[in-house]
């Protein structure tokens, strides 16, 4: 018979067996458990993101050429602002507001009905403007899209967009100083226009003051009694005006002869009637004084030759004016008859006479302006004169009797001063006198 397990002994056998289990637990390389680490997930988040990044950027530099002539081609998209800053972004000059550079006048119609980008496309088919996006982006910086009018312009590629667009909507634009010469015949006033940065066009211009409408000559007493088929020429008033960039063809008209208006006192009128002289008579008269005239102390003595010469058609010049102007003023209209408007300021209007007075041949239309074989007045004023020229006509020194006077040179110098006589036989000696005096001047 075996004997039974001692308990004890079962006891600390069991203990000596845990103590081996926790010895060897101990004795094993520790292994933690492994747990998830955010900041790697944000760096490969990162990594992939600035990847996606440089690939979508590369492929927008690729596409850009691509979307900024689509813009181009639709100007009107820079209305958006996302467009506008890709534009800003790719392009940065592609919006300012600089001329495209360049003096010359360029007249442009705007058609009934043309939007916009018409417009834009059409101004840069003139070379008037650099790109149609500045024009669009001064149209949108003035608040006016869809409200350009139609019409013809005179505009210029030294013109700011802004400036163009102003002149398009008759707005007032910049304000400029325009200063006109006393003297000048018609065809120099339009000439000087041209060679402004005014909007208004040359042709419309010259056709209002060539061949006036009705409705503009009723506005002014003065012109209540000028001939059928007349020009304004001698009411073009010369003086220094300020007036607006875009101010229209009629209104600079009007300015011109809203000035003489003014100039033309009922004192003058009435001294002018008394001299038996209608106000176009008076204004002739005035003109050829204007031209002849340096000195403003000799306009009165000038204007009283002139009309001693035409009260006395049967005395010493029966009537003759002789005036060179007058004969400058045809053979320069007979020269320059078939020019264009836009050359009038580039050509000779007071040609020097190669020939004695008398001498000079005019065709019928103009023989009229030959002073030397027709008596009286021309038909017409030749030029615009100043106001001190119409006052000479009206206090004109005929009292004095002279019917002659001859350009002289005192003490051996041109001054613009004249020696005036009774008589041919003084006027002849007097013409001895200028002659030996001006001989080295």
């Amino acid at each position: 018979m075996s004997r039974p397990p001692d308990p004890l002994w079962d006891q600390e056998d069991r203990r000596n067996a845990r103590i081996r289990q926790l010895r060897e637990t101990r004795e094993r390389p520790f292994r933690r458990r492994r747990t998830f680490q955010p900041v790697v997930l944000l760096a490969w988040i990162a990594g992939v993101a600035a990847l996606a990044g440089v690939l979508i950027f590369l492929g927008f530099l690729a596409f850009a050429p691509r979307l900024m002539e689509w813009v181009e081609q639709n100007p009107g998209s820079i209305e958006h602002g996302i467009v506008r800053d890709f534009v800003e972004w790719y392009d940065p000059g592609a919006l300012a507001d600089e001329p495209l550079g360049g003096d010359q006048r360029i007249t442009v119609t705007v058609p009934l009905g043309a939007n916009d980008r018409a417009i834009g496309e059409l101004l840069v088919g003139e070379g008037i403007v650099r790109s149609a996006l500045a024009f669009q982006a001064a149209v949108i910086e003035a608040g006016r899209e869809g409200t350009l009018e139609a019409g013809t312009y005179d505009l210029s590629p030294s013109m700011r967009p802004s400036q163009i667009v102003a002149a398009l909507r008759n707005e007032a634009g910049e304000e400029i100083e325009l200063t006109f010469r006393e003297g000048w015949r018609l065809e120099e006033v339009v000439g000087y226009l041209g060679s402004t940065t005014l909007t208004l066009n040359l042709e419309e211009f010259a056709t209002l003051v060539q061949r006036p409408p009705a409705d503009l000559l009723n506005q002014y007493a003065f012109l209540a009694d000028l001939p059928r088929d007349r020009t304004l020429e001698g009411y073009l008033y010369p003086d220094t005006y300020r007036v607006f960039a875009n101010i229209s063809e009629r209104a600079m008209v009007e300015r011109l002869l809203d000035n003489f208006e003014t100039r033309y006192t009922e004192e003058i009128a009435q001294a002018i009637e008394a001299h038996g002289l209608s106000v176009d008579e008076a204004v002739a008269l005035a003109s050829i004084v204007e031209r002849e005239a340096v000195l403003e102390e000799e306009r009165p003595l000038i204007a009283g030759v002139y009309l001693n010469r035409i009260n006395n058609p049967e005395g010493e010049t029966a009537g003759l004016l002789n005036a060179d102007p007058t004969l400058q003023y045809a053979l320069s209209t007979r020269e320059h008859r078939d020019a264009a408007v836009d050359e009038w300021g580039t050509l000779e209007w007071w040609p020097q006479l190669q020939v004695g007075g008398a001498d000079v041949e005019l065709p019928r239309r103009l023989a009229a302006y030959q002073t030397y074989l027709n008596p009286g007045l021309p038909p017409t004023p030749i030029a615009s004169p100043r106001i001190s020229s119409l006052e000479a006509v009206a206090a004109a020194d005929t009292e004095s009797g002279n019917l002659y006077f001859v350009a002289g040179c005192p003490g051996g110098q041109r001054d613009g001063s004249h020696y005036f006589a009774r008589t041919y036989g003084e006027h002849q000696a007097n013409v001895a006198r200028a002659r030996e005096e001006c001989a080295g001047a």
